[in-house]
């Protein structure tokens, strides 16, 4: 059944990541059940599933319409109905990061995880969130992000240069190398910083 608005997961935008510019995709679009690993069904197990759905489903038409305070308050009402719901904790995530409350998201992509610990947009999410406080636990959720979607540009890069930062620059080369057979618009940041340095 679908719940709701799905537009693409990854976003292709730049943001920064450690010394390196990187396509990271920061999810910046609410996930329903109809694109998730599990269908609506089996995430809406609660005995009030089509209340948890109808709030979910209004929570992402509030999402998509940049009405943040309604998507809320509509992806609790979702949690009300149904304390696992994954999706609504994801977009609840989102809110809190587009607000600036990475502790809270960081928070609600845990509970996420806790609902479905292989949900890969919670999982890069969260490995972005963890890069700078803690680069091994991002490193560990990047794993877990590609070996839960083997065709994840974006993650595979992310792990490469993460990789790459904490001395393991053969593992590194390998899955930067991954992500560009992957998706040949990504570029090697340190090829690119090679090549600006020998331009005259």
């Amino acid at each position: 059944m679908n719940a709701g608005l799905r537009s693409p997961r990854r976003t292709g935008r730049l943001v920064q990541a450690l010394a390196f510019t990187a396509v990271l995709a920061l999810g910046a679009s609410a996930c329903s059940s109809d694109g998730g690993s599990t269908d609506s069904s089996s995430t809406t197990a609660a005995p009030d599933a089509k209340k948890a759905l109808a709030a979910l489903n209004a929570g992402l038409t509030a999402h998509a319409a940049g009405d943040l305070a309604t998507a809320s308050a509509d992806y609790n009402e979702a949690l009300k109905y149904d304390a696992t719901n994954q999706f609504a904790f994801y977009n609840l995530a989102l809110i809190d990061e587009a607000d600036g409350n990475y502790g809270l998201a960081e928070d609600k992509y845990r509970s996420a995880l806790k609902s479905d610990p292989t949900y890969e947009p919670a999982l890069f999410n969260l490995a972005i969130l963890r890069t700078g406080p803690d680069p091994q636990e991002a490193i560990s959720l990047y794993e877990s992000a590609v070996k839960a979607d083997k065709k994840d540009a974006a993650a595979w890069l992310n792990l490469g240069l993460l990789l790459r930062a904490n001395g393991k620059e053969r593992a590194g080369d390998k899955d930067v190398l991954r992500a560009i057979a992957l998706d040949s618009s990504l570029k090697d940041p340190a090829q690119a910083a090679g090549a600006a340095t020998t331009t005259p």
